[in-house]
């Protein structure tokens, strides 16, 4: 998966369609999680291209000759969390590159915005890649840093999360990108989210293929995860049991999402990226107004 100059252009394009569809028609720009925000001066930071020129500071250019942004602390301040999946299960159906591609259309959204984004990957450990980027330069920083994942092992999302995400104050969203596929249930991993007072957003990838099998006959199937095979004969029974199971496996991670007033969309992976961050929008919470 390449992020060229044409996706570049796609996340623009999104995040335009993102403002209208949260905002209304009425409301051509989102408002500003700064504007009305009580601005306190923390940090410099050197210029990326990119970022708002109005944040330079022209004393310390004529002083050093050097460029350097000023960020500031806001009492609205939004961190948004990305939680990506890599493990061997996201490889099937072109899973891993879809989450990829919304990773990093939310992630520039949240750029744009001027809201703290951190990208994590975690198959049974959880990784930080890039933390507390701001600006909408620093989506270069994103990108690079989800072009260079390797993928990983086996899901363990109970093991993933057992620690504490690092966080600033103030509003935190947590965006959990994975196909749920894991043993151990993925139950406590969310609950212990939501008890670090995470705003916590299911991502839940599928491909068609999972949702529908067409193949039938005598296959040698393979766990991506353990490598554990099994000869299998495909039959229209064996099939349509399937299926079945499939979907109630969809609907058990959706209740438990609308049990608990949380976000979730279903997302699949075949679909061109317009259409899954549209998921998403249609979901709400993940990209409301501030």
């Amino acid at each position: 998966m390449r992020f060229d100059e044409r996706f570049l252009r796609t996340l623009e394009a999104l995040d335009l369609m993102a403002r209208r569809l949260v905002s209304g028609e009425e409301r051509a720009e989102r408002r500003s999680p700064r504007r009305g925000a009580s601005l306190e001066f923390a940090d410099y930071r050197p210029y990326v291209p990119g970022d708002e020129i109005r944040y330079i500071d022209w004393n310390v250019y004529a002083r050093h000759g050097s460029l350097y942004i000023k960020e500031f602390t806001a009492e609205e301040n939004v961190h948004v969390a990305i939680l990506l999946d890599v493990s061997r299960s996201m490889e099937f159906g072109g899973k891993a590159a879809a989450a990829r591609e919304l990773a990093a259309a939310l992630g520039y959204i949240g750029l744009v915005h001027y809201d703290s984004v951190s990208l994590y990957a975690f198959d049974r450990e959880l990784r930080a890649v890039q933390s507390f980027l701001r600006g909408k330069g620093r989506i270069f920083d994103l990108l690079a840093a989800l072009e260079g994942l390797p993928p990983g092992g086996a899901t363990d999302l109970r093991a993933a999360f057992r620690g504490p995400l690092p966080r600033l104050r103030g509003r935190s969203l947590a965006l959990l990108l994975t196909d749920f596929y894991d043993q151990e249930g993925y139950a406590e991993a969310v609950l212990g989210l939501m008890a670090q007072r995470l705003e916590v957003h299911l991502v839940h990838l599928v491909t068609q293929e999972e949702i529908a099998p067409l193949s039938r006959g005598r296959f040698l199937l393979t766990d991506l995860e353990t490598g554990r095979e099994r000869e299998v004969v495909l039959s229209p029974r064996l099939v349509e049991e399937y299926r079945r199971r499939f979907s109630a496996f969809c609907a058990e991670v959706r209740e438990f999402a609308r049990a608990r007033e949380l976000p979730y969309a279903l997302v699949l992976a075949g679909d061109p990226l317009d259409r899954r961050v549209l998921e998403i929008v249609r979901a709400r919470g993940i990209l409301e107004p501030r």
